[in-house]
């Protein structure tokens, strides 16, 4: 089943942009790097610790990743929404 993205996930990385990102996030779980999930995230933004952030575009409700883009504008920080659908599950589940 294709889920569909919600306008407002914006800017989503193309489909290329996104196997990449997917890679990269493989690999920092392997190094036991990676932070997962919304309060995570704004946590190490605040903190300014973190290196990249991936937000995904299908999740339900959106509303509770809103924030994350205004609070990396403040602190002048690249982000991306990215996957949706079937790329997630190519590389497991990403909570």
């Amino acid at each position: 089943m294709e889920s569909t993205v919600n306008p407002k996930a914006y800017p989503l990385a193309d489909a290329q942009l996104t196997m990449g990102i997917l890679d990269i996030i493989q690999h920092s779980t392997n190094y036991k790097q990676l932070k997962k999930g919304a309060n995570e995230a704004t946590n190490t933004l605040n903190r300014g610790i973190s290196e990249f952030v991936v937000m995904a575009a299908d999740t339900e409700p959106l509303e509770i990743l809103l924030h994350l883009p205004l609070l990396a504008e403040d602190k002048q920080f690249l982000q991306i929404l990215s996957v949706h659908g079937n790329h997630s599950e190519h590389h497991g589940r990403l909570s």
